[in-house]
């Protein structure tokens, strides 16, 4: 047998066995008594045949007990619970969704937070390393918190990429925050022509997006909608801006 399998034993009254679902894995929670020859309790968690983490406690002190099996007992309750409780607790940080991790990162920048933004997006990356939408706002606050501006434009046009593969088809509705994070990554970098480019690409496909309008007015620079007599958010210039979005690829 491979080392780190389950062994599942028959001993009454000395062996606990969970099963514990948790999102799709199915966990194995398994706690026994080692018995007068080794005085211990061990907890072991398996996840697909693989232990995940053992807990052993001694239990020496209680070997002396004139109520020996009920302590013994009790203890393995104990910490068969607490494992449950334990494993509950950590896998419940790993099922936030890439939303929930976006909503609290937004809510720390409403408040002016960027470090502690960047620190949720850090965390949210090591579920979700591939995810286009974390990958853009982790990109542009390492570039504007943590002024590492090279790996903070790489990592927003790196988010670009990931959209297209991603998101197969409507990746023009994303485009213009994508642009507005990179072109954001940008400025902190002193590119200034580099960051126009961003938000006339992103104001292209949405003319009457707020936050890329005050960015480039900040910088006193705006191109005229694609057909003049018409809204910026008038359906004609969105597509015409989605066309010649794409035909600069």
């Amino acid at each position: 047998m491979k080392k780190n399998t389950i062994k599942i034993t028959s001993k009454h009254g000395t062996e606990f066995d969970s099963e514990v679902i948790l999102g799709q894995e199915r966990y194995l929670v398994q706690t026994e008594w080692g018995g007068a020859q080794k005085p211990h309790i061990t907890t072991r968690v398996y996840l697909k045949g693989q232990v995940l983490f053992t807990r052993k406690t001694d239990c020496g002190d209680i070997m002396n007990s004139p109520d020996l099996p009920s302590e013994v007992r009790e203890r393995m309750v104990g910490q068969h619970q607490s494992a449950i409780a334990t494993l509950k607790a950590e896998k419940s940080v790993k099922t936030k969704t890439t939303s929930d991790y976006l909503d609290e990162a937004k809510n720390l920048l409403k408040t002016k937070n960027k470090r502690a933004a960047l620190r949720v997006l850090n965390e949210a990356l090591e579920h979700y390393p591939d995810d286009p939408f974390i990958l853009s706002y982790y990109g542009c606050l390492e570039a504007v918190a943590n002024k590492n501006y090279k790996h903070g434009i790489e990592i927003c046009e790196m988010a670009l990429e990931n959209l297209k593969k991603r998101v197969p088809f409507g990746q023009e509705f994303f485009y213009p925050l994508f642009y507005l994070n990179l072109g954001r990554a940008y400025l902190a970098a002193g590119k200034k022509e580099e960051a126009v480019g961003a938000f006339n690409k992103g104001i292209q496909i949405d003319g009457e997006n707020k936050d890329l309008i005050w960015e480039i007015r900040k910088l006193g620079m705006r191109k005229k909608p694609a057909v003049p007599f018409l809204n910026r958010s008038n359906p004609i210039n969105k597509y015409i801006g989605m066309l010649l979005h794409s035909s600069k690829k």
